[in-house]
């Protein structure tokens, strides 16, 4: 099946990525990383990413591509693609999309269409994967996933860059951020058109839904474009003061480390009042007041 016409994204200045423009999805995922489970992750990731970089140390100059370039990927065969984002494989593997936020159960309707469509266009292709870490504890693992059109002499495409350049789906940095840097090169695309997931009522919606009922949104991955007011330094934590289209107050906690972070990509918090940011954070009980960044990558000021 060849992948629908008009489904050529604006631009895709790395590559050929024709993006799947699907209904934009929310912000959420099921695949946290609580504390009672971190160890034997973090365990797991460590010793991927060892032998990774033996692997790296044994290779000469310019040998491998980076992990979100299809050259040296694998082929799968993927038969299905289950709501919650799950990659069924024809041998019984499971996989997900790895640097995006799959939407949940929050907004049952767009995951629905997400997952249908999802589904249309690249099952039937020639498909290629790379891991990004070893299986979580459910025995999935996250990977990049490369499109090929059956019949198409153009190469493969990255699928997540396409599902961020369409704004489909937020990129979240996760720990290590292999190829953050060029993901949000395509998201950027999205955010400056407002695309999808970044148009303002579609963002005003979601976060009121979560001011609403803060407790049944806990441990959610939230991800949200806002205008900073003003920073106020407290013994603990630096709080970012936000201004957002919805009429909440809500603000950042931020801890000196992160921002000793963000003072090296020069986003120094000071220097942040009167811009916007994009952050991604994970909502707590308290809901959009106090939230806690998880890492430096996931605060940065909006180039708009």
């Amino acid at each position: 099946m060849a992948i629908p016409a008009g489904l050529e994204p604006a631009t895709y200045s790395l590559g050929n990525c024709r993006s799947i423009l699907l209904s934009y999805g929310t912000v959420s995922s099921r695949y946290q990383i609580y504390p009672k489970d971190g160890t034997p992750l973090l365990a797991r990731l460590a010793q991927f990413f060892a032998a990774l970089c033996m692997l790296l140390a044994l290779t000469p100059a310019r040998a491998l591509p980076l992990l979100c370039e299809a050259e040296g990927a694998n082929p799968l065969d993927l038969v299905s693609v289950a709501e919650d984002g799950t990659l069924g494989a024809r041998d019984g593997q499971r996989f997900r999309l790895a640097g995006i936020v799959w939407p949940d159960t929050l907004e049952p309707g767009r995951r629905a269409a997400l997952r249908a469509r999802l589904a249309q266009v690249i099952l039937p292709e020639s498909l290629t994967f790379k891991p990004a870490a070893p299986p979580d504890r459910w025995g999935i693992q996250p990977i990049y996933l490369f499109v090929t059109e059956k019949g198409s002499s153009a190469p493969p495409f990255w699928l997540q860059a396409g599902i961020a350049e369409a704004g489909l789906a937020p990129g979240w940095p996760e720990l290590p951020s292999l190829c953050w840097t060029q993901l949000m090169q395509f998201e950027k695309v999205a955010r400056r058109a407002r695309r999808g997931f970044w148009a303002p009522r579609a963002q005003a919606a979601r976060h009121r839904a979560l001011a609403a009922n803060p407790a049944a949104h806990v441990g959610r991955r939230m991800v949200a474009r806002w205008k900073v007011i003003s920073t106020r330094k407290s013994q603990i934590l630096t709080y970012v003061n936000i201004v957002p289209f919805f009429r909440v107050g809500p603000s950042l906690g931020l801890t000196g480390r992160q921002i000793q972070a963000l003072g090296k990509q020069g986003h120094d918090p000071a220097n942040l009042p009167g811009h916007f940011v994009i952050a991604r954070f994970v909502s707590g009980p308290s809901g959009l007041s106090r939230a806690r960044i998880a890492q430096g990558e996931a605060l940065v000021r909006d180039e708009d």
